[in-house]
């Protein structure tokens, strides 16, 4: 029998996103905390619910929204490291959802993926 994954704790995030988190919820951060971190030109505000199974965030450059992603049903969150990038990998509760990945370092890049 396999055991869940284990989840990334605060701590986690807050050096993932290298700055400290608004909370959007009163029970604590698992239920909602928000984080906005910029890379040159690149702002992420990415907002993280992992006990209600949501994910979101918003890419901008400059004044420009390049990419906004609400998603529901995000049960399976970890943090990945390599010696050349870092990244943000959250699996969701859906057959046709495969993963959403956020990688702030070395750029901003956002990979989604679904499936029939």
């Amino acid at each position: 029998m396999d055991s869940p994954p284990a989840r990334p704790e605060l701590l986690d995030y807050v050096v993932f996103f290298e700055t400290e988190p608004d909370w959007v919820h009163p029970e604590g951060w698992y239920y909602g905390v928000r984080f906005e971190t910029t890379r040159g030109q690149d702002r992420i505000i990415a907002t993280l619910a992992p006990d209600e199974a949501e994910f979101s965030f918003e890419w901008w450059q400059g004044d420009v929204r390049r990419l906004r992603v609400q998603s529901v049903l995000a049960v399976d969150w970890r943090i990945e490291t390599t010696s050349t990038r870092e990244l943000l990998r959250v699996g969701y509760n859906d057959l046709q959802v495969k993963f959403c990945e956020l990688q702030l370092r070395p750029h901003v890049s956002i990979d989604w993926a679904m499936t029939w």
